[in-house]
């Protein structure tokens, strides 16, 4: 008996096909983190890591952009108080 006969006799759940999990990819690496949490959280809508990518990359933007908006437009000093951001005798108030 040869040597992958025999190992085919131990362990036979070595040789039997398995389908890959939602959450590993065509070369059977599996996702963690944040990719296997969309994944799990869109209850099936998102089918694979690379929409899970997608959605995470759309979501980052978006939240940069919001963010980014909101400070540009609550952040900055209205044109009326400018002297309550600027000490007395500055040279930014002189026209």
């Amino acid at each position: 008996m040869d040597l992958l006969s025999q190992y085919k006799q131990e362990h036979p759940e070595a040789f039997q096909e398995k389908k890959p999990s939602p959450l590993t990819d065509a070369y059977g690496r599996e996702y963690a983190g944040m990719v296997a949490f969309v994944m799990r959280a869109s209850g099936g809508r998102i089918k694979d890591a690379r929409q899970a990518h997608t959605v995470l990359f759309v979501g980052i933007i978006s939240a940069f952009a919001i963010a980014g908006t909101v400070l540009f437009f609550v952040g900055r000093p209205a044109g009326k108080n400018l002297e309550d951001h600027f000490p007395p005798g500055s040279s930014v108030l002189v026209p």
